[in-house]
C-alpha cells in the first residue's frame, strides 16, 4: 500500500488541475463586465468563462480586485478540458482565490468530479502555498491504482510537489485493492502520515482486514516502503475459520 502517496495526490492533482487557470495569459468572456479602474474591482455576469490553454471553467458570475489580485467565481462553477494528458471535469459552488505569494486555492460546495482515473467528493479543497486542506472527503478514488480514502478532514504539506507530511482526522477509512493481491482496509479516527519517519502512524480504534484476517488495536503504525504493520496498544489478530466464511 501506497497511502502517503493516494492521500496527497487527492489535493495536489486538484489544484494542479485548477492552479493553471489563474496564472497569466488568461481569457475573460461574459455577457456582462465591469470595471473599475481607480479601484481595481471587476465583476463580470452571464454565462462567465475562464480560459488558459486547454482548460477552462465558468460560472454564473466572478468578481475579483485586480491591484489586490483577489477573485472569486460563483454559481455553478465547472472547471473542464485538460491539463497535460488528462480529462478534468470538477464541480462545486464557489471557486475563489489570490494570485501574490503565498497563491491561496479554495474550491467550495461539494466539490464533486473527475480528473483522469481520479474521483473525488468532498465539501471543500484548500491549498495555500505548500499547505492544503480539505473537509469531508466522502470519496477519494483512484481506479488506476486500486485505492479509495474517506475521512471527515485532512491537512498536509508538500514540497516540490512531493508529500512530507499529511494528517487525516474523523472516521479515517482506506481501502487498497491492488491488480496483484488481497484487498486490504484500514480504519481508524486519525491517521498521520511522516516522509521524514517513512511512516503512516493510525490511531483510535483501529482495524485492519485482509482476506480472513483482521487486526484491532488503539495503535497501528505502517511503513508504507517495507509493506510492515506493527500494532501496539492491545492488538488483537483474528483468523476467520472457513466455514464462519462461507456463513457470510
Amino acid at each position: 500500500m501506497r497511502y502517503a502517496r493516494i492521500c496527497a495526490a487527492a489535493f495536489l492533482l486538484v489544484f494542479s488541475a485548477l492552479s493553471p487557470l489563474f496564472a497569466q495569459d488568461l481569457e475573460l468572456t461574459s455577457d456582462k463586465m465591469r470595471y473599475e479602474s481607480e479601484t481595481g474591482d471587476f465583476f463580470a455576469e452571464g454565462n462567465v468563462k475562464v480560459t488558459r490553454g486547454a482548460l477552462a471553467a465558468d460560472s454564473q458570475t466572478a468578481e475579483g480586485n485586480v491591484n489586490r489580485q483577489e477573485f472569486m467565481m460563483k454559481g455553478g462553477v465547472h472547471v473542464h478540458g485538460a491539463w497535460i494528458e488528462d480529462k478534468v471535469d470538477m464541480k462545486g459552488q464557489t471557486l475563489s482565490g489570490v494570485f501574490t505569494e503565498p497563491n491561496e486555492f479554495i474550491f467550495d460546495g461539494k466539490v464533486k468530479g473527475h480528473w483522469g482515473p481520479r474521483e473525488i467528493d468532498a465539501d471543500k479543497l484548500r491549498m495555500k502555498g505548500d499547505y492544503f486542506w480539505g473537509t469531508k472527503i466522502r470519496k477519494y478514488a483512484d481506479t488506476k491504482e486500486g485505492y479509495l480514502l474517506v475521512c471527515d478532514a485532512a491537512e498536509g504539506r508538500l514540497s516540490g510537489g512531493v508529500m512530507e507530511e499529511f494528517t487525516a482526522t474523523g472516521s479515517v477509512y482506506f481501502l487498497s485493492k491492488p491488480k496483484n493481491g488481497e484487498p486490504t482496509e484500514i480504519k481508524g479516527e486519525k491517521a498521520v502520515y511522516s516522509r521524514a519517519r517513512g511512516t503512516l502512524v493510525v490511531s483510535g480504534g483501529v482495524t485492519a482486514v485482509q482476506a480472513a484476517r483482521s487486526l484491532t488495536s488503539s495503535t497501528l503504525i505502517f511503513y508504507p516502503d517495507k509493506n510492515r504493520v506493527e500494532a501496539t496498544g492491545k492488538p488483537r489478530l483474528i483468523f476467520k475459520s472457513e466455514e464462519g466464511q462461507d456463513k457470510k
